[in-house]
């Protein structure tokens, strides 16, 4: 399987910047990624709204919003859903227990299409429960030429909190945070993190 970062994430506040967690420094867009799976085309969070997530998907990879068959969310916060009508061919999932938080954040038309994602969405690519962000918060596993890749959301932010093993600020769970990025240190061997630049993992 092959797999293309669409749009670079970046977030609100930084503690490894030396900001405030308080307050917001800036707004946030999450990363977006496309994976290409046996059939089917995957976009998971798209970040972008209208014709900037087009461009984002055209640029990076030559595609079409009518060429993806499935968008999948990794979580229930916003800004990792803020380009879902961009595809109105695809199938839209997510995690069971996110999806309904979804559906109140969208218009009841769009409600209705949001569906809870299968234990493997294409074959090869199967989804890895990783709470602590949110509660039930799965982001996708999946083999690739350059290794097993994990797309995970916000169970990482970026590589200075998994080397911390530290979520976010707004995470519910620290404990089960740190569990996450054990899992995944264990499990993958590259990650793409919620609001960064994908990194190899060394495992031992």
């Amino acid at each position: 399987m092959d797999w293309t970062v669409l749009t670079l994430g970046r977030f609100s506040r930084n503690r490894y910047w030396g900001e405030d967690e308080s307050v917001a420094h800036r707004s946030a867009i999450c990363t977006s990624t496309l994976i290409r799976a046996p059939g089917v085309n995957i976009i998971v969070d798209p970040a972008l709204a209208g014709d900037e997530m087009a461009a984002a998907l055209d640029g990076a990879t030559g595609l079409k919003p009518r060429d993806i068959g499935a968008v999948y969310l990794t979580h229930a916060h916003g800004d990792h859903f803020t380009g879902l009508a961009v595809f109105p061919e695809a199938r839209w999932l997510c995690p069971k227990g996110e999806a309904e938080s979804v559906r109140k954040q969208l218009g009841p038309e769009c409600a209705a299409r949001v569906g809870d994602a299968p234990e493997e969405i294409a074959p090869g690519v199967r989804l890895i429960t990783l709470p602590g962000h949110t509660h039930n918060l799965a982001g996708l596993l999946f083999g690739s030429r350059d290794g097993v890749v994990a797309v995970v959301g916000d169970a990482v932010m970026t590589r200075d909190f998994f080397d911390d093993r530290r979520g976010y600020f707004n995470s519910v769970d620290q404990t089960q945070s740190a569990a996450s990025m054990e899992k995944l240190a264990a499990a993958a061997d590259i990650i793409v993190p919620g609001h960064g630049n994908y990194f190899i993992v060394k495992r031992g």
